[in-house]
C-alpha cells in the first residue's frame, strides 16, 4: 500500500488517543497557569504531518499522481491574525525523484567511459560528444533531497460559510526558501556503469541483463553532464496550499492539504528546458495534526467567539426589525416602529422602568421611593398599600383563625382586641396605642429602604392589624 495512505490511516487511528492524552495530560497544567497573556485570543498552534512529494519537471515518472510519490515530513506553527486569516510558518522536508524509462534507442548508451576508480568522474565529460550527451537524456534519472521553509497567509472562508462547522476549508499563499540536492544513479551494486542497449534492456559490462539498484551515488551538479555549469542549489519559491481542516477536539485539528511549490529554478532534475512553464514544480500532498498546547479553556472560547463574530454581526439577522441585529439585541421582540437604543431596547425617557411606548405618564418625576404602575403612572401611598394588601388572602370571618395560626407560626398576634402586638409597638411613634396610616406608610418605606427590623411577612401581619384595629 502506498506510504501516504498508510500514514493517513495511522494518524486517523491515533486521533482519539491523542485527543484523550491532550485532555488528560495537559489540561490540568494549562488550567494551573497564572501568567497573564497580552494576546488572550491568539496563541501559536503547533502542527506536524506526513505526506509525499510528486515532481513535475523534465525528468518524471509516467505514473506520477498526487498520492504516489516519495515520503515528506511537514511542521507548522500558526496563529490567528484576524477573523478570516491565519499566519503560518511552515517547513517541509523530503525527497523527490524521477526517471525516464529505457525505451529502445538507436545506439547503445554506455556510461562506463565516465567511470574512474569505481566513481563517475566529471573530468571524463569533456571527451563526450554532443550527440552522446543528447542520447543520455533518454535515460536520465535523479533523486533530490528537498527542504522548503517559509511563511504563508491562510484564508478560512469565514466570510461566506456558516459558523460552528466541523470542516473548515482553506487556501494559502506564501513565500519560502527552497533548497535541493540532486543525485543520479549511474552505477550498479558492483560500482560498474549501466549500459543501456538499443533493445531497451539495462546490462552490465559483460552484457548480462540487470536492474538498477536505485542508489543515487553521483552528484549531478558536480558531474555537469549537460554543460549547465555550477548552478545554484537554492531558490525562492512560492507555495500555494489548499485543503480543509477537521476539528477533532477544542485543541486538536486534523488537516488534509495539498501544497504546490513553485521554485524559481529549473535544475531540480538536472535537466533544463521543457515546454510551457519552464521551472520545475513540487507537489506536496499531506495529512497533519495541529495541537494547541498553550491556550486555556477561556482563551479557546475567546478564539471561537472571535472567529464566529462575523456571522452573528454581519449576517444582519433582525427578527423584530428594530435596526439592531439579533446578536446585539438585548430586547428581542420589540413591536414595529418603536424607537430603540443601541442595544435594541425601547426608549425610557423618564427612567421609570416603563418604555415610552407603554408609558401613560412620560415625565414621571423620579425621586426616593417613587413607585409607578405598569402604565408608568406614579402610585399614591394608598394605592401601594392596597396593592400589597390582598383581601382575598384571609376572609374577615376567618380573621380570628388566621390570627391564631399566624401567632403559632410567627410568635406574634394581630388580634386588634389585645392591643398592638409587641413586635409592632415601635411603629406607633406617637404612643397613642393606634397605628395610623402615616405610621404604616413609614414602616413600609423603611422596608423598601432596608432599615426596618421587620420582614416582608411581618409587614403583611402589620397590614392585617392596621385594617382590623
Amino acid at each position: 500500500m502506498n506510504k501516504l495512505l498508510i500514514s493517513i490511516l495511522g494518524l486517523l487511528s491515533c486521533l482519539s488517543v491523542v485527543a484523550q492524552e491532550i485532555d488528560d495530560d495537559y489540561l490540568s497544567v494549562l488550567l494551573a497557569e497564572e501568567e497573564e497573556s497580552t494576546s488572550a485570543a491568539f496563541k501559536p498552534v503547533i502542527g506536524f504531518g506526513v505526506g509525499n512529494f510528486s515532481f513535475y519537471g523534465d525528468v518524471v515518472d509516467y505514473f506520477r499522481t498526487p498520492i504516489n510519490g516519495l515520503t515528506s515530513y511537514r511542521f507548522l506553527i500558526s496563529r490567528n491574525v484576524s477573523k478570516y486569516f491565519d499566519i503560518e510558518f511552515h517547513g517541509t522536508l523530503g525527497r523527490v525523484g524521477g526517471s525516464l524509462y529505457c525505451a529502445e534507442n538507436e545506439t547503445k548508451i554506455d556510461f562506463s567511459q565516465l567511470v574512474v576508480d569505481g566513481k563517475i568522474s566529471p573530468d571524463r565529460i569533456v571527451f563526450m560528444s554532443d550527440a552522446q550527451r543528447a542520447d543520455m537524456l533518454n535515460v536520465a534519472n535523479f533523486r533530490s533531497q528537498i527542504f522548503a521553509g517559509g511563511v504563508s497567509v491562510a484564508y478560512n472562508f469565514n466570510h461566506i460559510l456558516e459558523r460552528k462547522r466541523p470542516i473548515h476549508p482553506y487556501v494559502s499563499l506564501g513565500v519560502e526558501f527552497f533548497q535541493f540536492s540532486s543525485k543520479g544513479d549511474f552505477l550498479n551494486v558492483d560500482n560498474k556503469a549501466y549500459v543501456y542497449w538499443p533493445d531497451g534492456t539495462i546490462r552490465d559490462d559483460r552484457g548480462e541483463i540487470i536492474v538498477r539498484d536505485y542508489k543515487y551515488e553521483t552528484d549531478l551538479r558536480k558531474l555537469d553532464l549537460y554543460g549547465y555549469g555550477d548552478y545554484a542549489k537554492t531558490s525562492v519559491a512560492f507555495p500555494v496550499d489548499a485543503g480543509f481542516n477537521v476539528t477533532i477536539t477544542d485543541r486538536v485539528t486534523c488537516r488534509f492539504g495539498c501544497a504546490a511549490h513553485f521554485p524559481l529554478t529549473d535544475y531540480i532534475d538536472n535537466v533544463k528546458g521543457g515546454k510551457g512553464w519552464k521551472n520545475d514544480i513540487v507537489l506536496n500532498t499531506y495529512v497533519s495534526l495541529s495541537i494547541d498546547l498553550f491556550s486555556t479553556d477561556e482563551e479557546l472560547a475567546a478564539v471561537e467567539n472571535f472567529r464566529n463574530l462575523k456571522f452573528t454581526i454581519t449576517d444582519n439577522l433582525d427578527e423584530d426589525g428594530d435596526g439592531v441585529d439579533d446578536f446585539n439585541d438585548e430586547c428581542p421582540g420589540t413591536p414595529k416602529d418603536v424607537k430603540v437604543n443601541q442595544y435594541g431596547c425601547p426608549l425610557d425617557t423618564d427612567k421609570d422602568g416603563v418604555p415610552d411606548y407603554l408609558d401613560k405618564e412620560p415625565n414621571t418625576p423620579m425621586g426616593k421611593n417613587v413607585i409607578v404602575s405598569t402604565s408608568g403612572i406614579k402610585m399614591t401611598d394608598m394605592q401601594v398599600i392596597m396593592l400589597l394588601y390582598n383581601p382575598d388572602a384571609v376572609k374577615h370571618s376567618d380573621t380570628r383563625v388566621y390570627s391564631n395560626t399566624s401567632e403559632a407560626q410567627s410568635g406574634s398576634s394581630v388580634d386588634a382586641t389585645k392591643g398592638i402586638p409587641a413586635k409592632y409597638k415601635f411603629v406607633d411613634k406617637d404612643n397613642d396605642n393606634y397605628i395610623s396610616h402615616e405610621e404604616l406608610q413609614k414602616a413600609i418605606d423603611d422596608i423598601f429602604e432596608g432599615t426596618s427590623p421587620l420582614s416582608p411577612a411581618d409587614i403583611n401581619g402589620l397590614q392585617d392589624f392596621f385594617f382590623e384595629q
